[in-house]
């Protein structure tokens, strides 16, 4: 793993040396130091059942950059307008699919979003509270959150 985020670390930071090497080697040991109670030693998915991900991946991605551009572009005129048009609230959502790792992608997911933030995740009852600064219509705002849930159970299930 650490092989894997060493070159994504020295490419994000734009600098192919030596220094930026032992950097990446330390900030990914590091990561997966602070991660390694999320990441279950169980779970051993072969190579061929990661690579099967990888096009689910890339729709996902895509699926959130488009939301979160054209909720930053919503948010922006929220913002600017004289009214300040927002209606604030709190939703309630069921989450069918929703494991420990797919309730933490989906509220952060949620988080990154403008406008939008995971409060809670019951995991008994299976349902997904978020803040948004549009409730206005609550079936609307039910039905993105559920495309969320959909996006990301398809790259982590």
């Amino acid at each position: 793993m650490i092989l894997l985020m060493t070159p994504v670390y020295m490419l994000l930071k734009g600098s192919i040396s030596a220094v930026s090497f032992l950097e990446g080697i330390l900030f990914s040991s590091l990561a997966l130091l602070a991660t390694r109670t999320v990441v279950k030693p169980e779970i051993k998915e072969t190579l061929p059942g990661l690579l099967r991900r990888i096009p689910a991946l890339m729709v996902y991605i895509l699926y959130f950059s488009k939301e979160a551009l054209l909720a930053t572009f919503d948010l922006i005129y929220r913002c600017l307008h004289p009214k300040l048009p927002i209606y604030p609230g709190i939703v309630a959502v069921d989450i069918l699919g929703i494991g420990d790792l797919h309730a933490a992608v989906v509220s952060n997911t949620l988080n990154l979003t403008p406008g939008t933030l995971a409060i809670d995740v019951d995991m008994k009852r299976k349902i997904i509270y978020v803040h948004t600064i549009n409730a206005k219509d609550l079936e609307l705002t039910k039905k993105r959150i559920k495309n969320v849930e959909k996006y990301v159970a398809r790259v982590v299930k």
